[in-house]
């Protein structure tokens, strides 16, 4: 018994070929396509290989040349192997041909995908099903929404500028600039959305140089990360004020709608000012586990996956009778913040706040009232400050959050200079506040 390979071109009076294997075994022929198409004067007949000649051919034609001569490399390695394997010889031509055609089909795919533009690439990738390598778990549908959102953003500037859809677009030297001034002069974009738009971008083109598009690195120094916003927080004083707002009062005076869940939307408010918890475990609670013994709650983040423990502050647990257990439902994010931005202007939390904003290129300060810039993630945010300022541990208030690490972490923290330095006079002499009487 012997097994041999050849490899020769379908059409070699042709300026392009197929590239065929013409196997032959015991005395029998197979010969099937390698589905790869090549300059047919780049292929050696004799050494039934493609050339890679720096002198004759360019370096794209060279790199395409040497995918091509390993992927017939491993037909003869994979041939060989199905040949000295413990399959009957009844069954070895048809193992090989299905390997063959495995094979070819995977490179077949793999071309289809480098014949792909960037906007194309960026897609196909967003919509796989993959694996993050620095969490271990599945990409979340939550993250390529904001993805998606991106590759509309740059669709949009393609289009408007009249840029071509190619690699050379995106990673030349001049896209950064051509970029922000789109974002800021067209759109009147923020400077974090410009930001954010590269957070996406370079990992992306970072997986299509694994895939095998060739580009140069000036696209690696693009930022990535955001600027710290100004987002607010609320004291422990104004969660109990708005915790303490009669709503059913309100109604009868006529200044909440009777058919409004704003009471709803508030009570799960006041959960997340003291658990911490994101808006997607807020509306899952009905998984978590409230012992009422040990006054703690065990809940699995939706995001990260990761169980936390979290102690049930008197608020919570009253909210908790009040509801005998059985949550409502947040309802859609408008209304949700509508509610919040409400409740919050009722209880009086009008404090005017400053922001300095840069948006269109140029930075501004802006002055809102404090109950204008209240949202679900609000309570988050407060949780973690309120907790920082009881000079809890941060990596005791990290492990409730759910942050791994202190940079992130941090960022949640908006501490006053005044703030800070009450901390440090109550530090001095020891001055505790106890939750028991946050409830009255």
């Amino acid at each position: 018994m012997s097994l041999t390979i050849n490899f020769n071109l379908k059409s070699p009076s042709k300026e392009h070929s197929l590239i065929m294997a013409v196997i032959r075994m015991d005395g029998r022929m197979l010969r099937v396509s390698t589905q790869q198409n090549v300059l047919t004067e780049s292929f050696d007949k004799v050494k039934q290989r493609c050339f890679t000649s720096k002198e004759k051919f360019p370096h794209r034609e060279n790199k395409q040349c040497e995918k091509v001569n390993k992927l017939l490399d491993e037909i003869v390695s994979t041939a060989s192997r199905i040949y000295n394997s413990t399959i009957p010889d009844s069954d070895l031509f048809g193992s090989i041909q299905t390997a063959i055609a495995e094979l070819t089909g995977v490179k077949k795919k793999e071309k289809l995908i480098l014949q792909m533009t960037p906007i194309e690439f960026f897609t196909h990738y967003i919509e796989q099903k993959r694996v993050d390598n620095h969490t271990g778990r599945y990409i979340a549908e939550r993250t390529k929404i904001h993805q998606r959102t991106v590759i509309k953003r740059l669709v949009c500037f393609l289009t408007d500028k009249k840029l071509p859809d190619t690699f050379a677009t995106f990673t030349s030297k001049y896209f950064d600039q051509q970029f922000t001034d789109w974002c800021y002069s067209t759109k009147n974009y923020k400077q974090n959305t410009v930001y954010a738009t590269y957070g996406v971008l370079k990992p992306l083109l970072n997986a299509a140089r694994a895939e095998g598009f060739e580009f140069g690195d000036a696209y690696k120094s693009l930022k990535g990360k955001c600027n710290d916003t100004d987002a607010i927080y609320l004291t422990e004083e104004e969660i109990r004020k708005i915790y303490q707002l009669d709503i059913p009062s309100l109604i009868d005076a006529g200044e909440i709608d009777a058919k409004s869940t704003i009471e709803h939307s508030r009570d799960l408010f006041i959960i997340s000012c003291w658990t911490g918890l994101r808006r997607s475990d807020i509306n899952r609670l009905e998984k978590a586990t409230f012992n009422i013994s040990t006054k703690t709650i065990s809940v699995t983040a939706e995001k990260t996956k990761q169980q936390v423990v979290i102690p049930m502050h008197p608020m919570v647990l009253a909210i908790y009778k009040k509801y005998n257990g059985r949550f409502p439902k947040l309802g859609d994010r408008g209304n949700t913040i509508a509610h919040l931005r409400e409740c919050a202007r009722i209880a009086g939390i009008d404090s005017d706040i400053r922001i300095v904003e840069n948006r269109g290129g140029k930075a501004s300060t802006l002055v809102y009232k404090k109950y204008q810039l209240v949202g679900m993630h609000t309570g988050r945010r407060s949780f973690a400050t309120n907790m920082y300022k009881r000079r809890f541990p941060t990596i005791s208030i990290m492990r409730l959050t759910g942050h791994t690490t202190e940079a992130n972490f941090l960022k949640y923290i908006k501490v006053t200079p005044e703030e800070n330095a009450l901390m440090m006079a109550e530090e001095f002499y020891k001055i505790r506040k106890p939750f028991e009487n946050d409830c009255v």
